[in-house]
C-alpha cells in the first residue's frame, strides 16, 4: 500500500497529500521525525541508537538516532512517536519529546532528490536495552553510546567508544564504535539551522542530550 505524507513549502505550509514516492521524484518538501534517547545509566548518561537492518536500501547496517521516519499526512509532529513502536517495540508518551526544533535538508538518495523539514526532539527514558524488541526487518540492533565518549568521537578526539548492544537473537554484548559505523551527514546536502561549533549534527545533537541529562534547558537545533 502507498504511503502518504504531507507536502509542505519551505517554511512548512502545507500544499496537500502525496504518495512518499512520488513525492521524493519530484523533489517535494516533506516532513519528518527524529528522535534520540537519552538514559541515566551508572557510569553517566548514554545515547540510544538504533543499528539499521543490513536489508534496508539507505544506510544499511548503520547506527542511526533511535526512531526517525516520515510523517503519515495529517500527522503533527509529535505523532511521529510511534516510529519508536514500530521499529524498536516500545511507547513513549507524546508529551515526554523534547522539541529542538527543524532542520532543513536537501540531498540525493536513492529515493530521488530528499528535501525534509525535519522534527528533531529528544526524550529522557532509563528503560534498559533488554526492554526494546526490535521489528528485524527494520533495526538489528540497539546500542548505548556515552554522551562524553560520543562527543569526543564525531569531535575526533578518540578512535572508537566502547558500546554495549543488544542484537537481535543475540544476548548482550559490548562492541567498539567509530565514526565510520554511524549514519554520516549527508554527503552533498544543504543544511539551514544546525549553527554546529563542530561535529555536524551528530555533535549538536549530543551536545543537547548532555545538557538534557543535566537539566539545562537551552536545547535547540
Amino acid at each position: 500500500m502507498a504511503e502518504s505524507i504531507d507536502v509542505v513549502d519551505e517554511l512548512g505550509r502545507p500544499l496537500g497529500a502525496r504518495d512518499r514516492a512520488a513525492a521524493h521524484r519530484a523533489g517535494d518538501w516533506h516532513r519528518v521525525f527524529h528522535l534520540l534517547v537519552v538514559a541515566q545509566r551508572a557510569d553517566g548518561p548514554v545515547a540510544v541508537l538504533q543499528r539499521r537492518a543490513a536489508t534496508k536500501v539507505v544506510f544499511p547496517g548503520l547506527l542511526d538516532l533511535t526512531a526517525t521516519g516520515h510523517l503519515a499526512a495529517g500527522e503533527r509532529p509529535v505523532d511521529g512517536v510511534r516510529e519508536l513502536r514500530e521499529e524498536l517495540g516500545v511507547d513513549l508518551d507524546p508529551a515526554a519529546l523534547v522539541s529542538l526544533g527543524v532542520r532543513r535538508v536537501v540531498d540525493d538518495t536513492p529515493e530521488g532528490r530528499n528535501r525534509e523539514l525535519v522534527h528533531v526532539h529528544l526524550a529522557l527514558d532509563d528503560r534498559p536495552l533488554s526492554a526494546y524488541r526490535p521489528d528485524p526487518t527494520e533495526v538489528d540492533a540497539v546500542v548505548e553510546l556515552p554522551l562524553e565518549a560520543g562527543l569526543d568521537l564525531v569531535h575526533g578526539r578518540r578512535p572508537t567508544v566502547e558500546c554495549h548492544a543488544v542484537e537481535v537473537g543475540r544476548p548482550p554484548t559490548s562492541r567498539l564504535v567509530t565514526v565510520a559505523d554511524l549514519v554520516p551527514e549527508p554527503a552533498a546536502a544543504t543544511i539551514a539551522g544546525e549553527g554546529s561549533p563542530g561535529g555536524g549534527y551528530w555533535g549538536v545533537l549530543l551536545v543537547m542530550a548532555v545538557r538534557l541529562a543535566g537539566g539545562d534547558d537551552r536545547l535547540a537545533i
